[in-house]
């Protein structure tokens, strides 16, 4: 503990200690992101619709019980994300450590017209805290519910598994879904779509 201290507090890197670097960073992060997440808060509370977007943040990113990765990823997509529904007409309901249970609820409820899906997946299916989602289980639910109108976003891995029928094109009546080009999806593939509301994945789905 004292050699993390050393580092972290007292360690100099030039003529500049960390923790003074660190109270750079975090001063202009607060000064940066405070308001921005506040105009984003108001314009949720203000925008009067019935129908939602569903933003549903898995648990499962390292060791399947990663509780603590939702809330970063609410954090980082909050602003955007609020504003980009909002502008759409639809208000934004996040689901922390969503499980399969969370999934089917908002599959079945007609309020619910857009879908995010954040956490571990592929081309077919996706990772919910405590289980798999898959096009089988859409498959068994087929004429139990409506199609969505909005949009789909998975920022997962895309890779192809054993259909060649993508999970958010069997949810959706339009034709709005997206997701990763190639086979693998990273951490600044979610981060550019956090920050920029969606204009990554939809590029690449575009490719």
């Amino acid at each position: 503990m004292n050699n993390i201290k050393t580092y972290l507090f007292e360690k100099k890197f030039g003529k500049i200690g960390l923790k003074k670097v660190f109270l750079v960073l975090f001063t202009g992060l607060a000064i940066g992101y405070i308001p921005y997440a506040t105009i984003a808060l108001i314009s949720d509370l203000t925008t009067k619709s019935n129908r939602y977007a569903a933003i549903l943040l898995s648990a499962d990113a390292i060791t399947g019980y990663d509780h603590w990765a939702p809330p970063i990823a609410f954090l980082g997509s909050y602003p955007s994300w609020t504003l980009y529904f909002n502008s759409l007409g639809y208000k934004t309901d996040y689901i922390f450590s969503a499980t399969y249970k969370d999934f089917i609820k908002v599959l079945m409820d007609e309020k619910y017209q857009s879908i995010v899906l954040v956490g571990h997946g592929s081309f077919n299916c996706w990772k919910a805290t405590d289980e798999l989602v898959s096009t089988y289980d859409i498959e068994r639910l087929a004429g139990k519910f409506k199609k969505k109108q909005g949009e789909w976003f998975q920022l997962s891995c895309p890779s192809p598994d054993y259909s060649p029928k993508h999970l958010g094109e069997m949810i959706m009546a339009n034709g709005n879904y997206y997701y990763y080009a190639g086979d693998k999806a990273g951490n600044i593939d979610f981060v550019m779509d956090a920050l920029f509301a969606f204009n990554h994945i939809k590029a690449e789905k575009k490719n």
